[in-house]
């Protein structure tokens, strides 16, 4: 199991990394399903519509910091 500063240490490199999204918004750490994403703040205000959805995956940046598998290790 990752201790809970290793995963910190992590996230907060990830983010020094990839600060911002392409469309200039601020990079936020987000899990969805077990695994943890670094993701545009835009991603929860954009998640309303329908078309919205769509804009938010293919206008905004999401990485995989972490798979679900390895957040349960």
């Amino acid at each position: 199991m990752h201790d809970s500063r290793s995963i910190v240490d992590y996230i907060e490199s990830a983010i020094d990394r990839h600060p911002f999204c392409s469309c200039g918004v601020g990079m936020a750490p987000v899990e969805h399903d077990g695994a943890l994403y670094l993701e545009c703040r835009t991603h929860d205000e954009e998640k309303r519509g329908v078309i919205a959805r769509i804009s938010a995956v293919f206008g905004h940046d999401r990485r995989l910091l972490m798979a679900a598998e390895d957040m349960a290790a």
